[in-house]
């Protein structure tokens, strides 16, 4: 029984590992566009996610940065947490994403540094990003 139990959660760690399908990939992106367009007040469309990149995240979760580019010129570095596979297995699925902290970038604007304060949650609080 142990030995089952230990295959069990060692594959759902690895499948949390795993290089995503196609099908996830857009489903993930979807997810940040979603998130992304809350904390920088544009609707879907009305940007591009230019660039994507892992970034440092805390144990159990991984981290992703975004560049954004909006229809009015504005630049955005936005970052989002979301749980790893071995974070939903230690926490037995209970473990959730935060919202995206985007920090303007844009040349000669007076939020030029800023990051978006009203989407820091305690998540965000406690990995150093707020």
């Amino acid at each position: 029984m142990t030995q089952k139990f230990l295959a069990a959660t060692l594959l759902l760690f690895l499948y949390g590992c795993a290089t995503t399908s196609n099908n996830t990939l857009a489903e993930g992106t979807n997810k940040a566009e979603k998130k992304i367009s809350m904390s920088i007040g544009r609707e879907i469309g009305n940007f591009k996610i230019t660039n994507s990149q892992v970034t440092e995240a805390p144990a159990g979760y991984n981290g992703m940065q975004y560049t954004v580019k909006t229809e009015d010129g504005a630049t955005f570095k936005c970052e989002i947490l979301e749980p790893s596979g071995f974070g939903k297995v230690a926490t037995w699925g209970m473990a959730s994403g935060a919202d995206a902290m985007c920090t303007d970038f844009t040349k000669g604007s007076s939020n030029v540094g800023k990051t978006n304060n009203a989407n820091c949650n305690a998540l965000l609080r406690a990995a150093g990003k707020c």
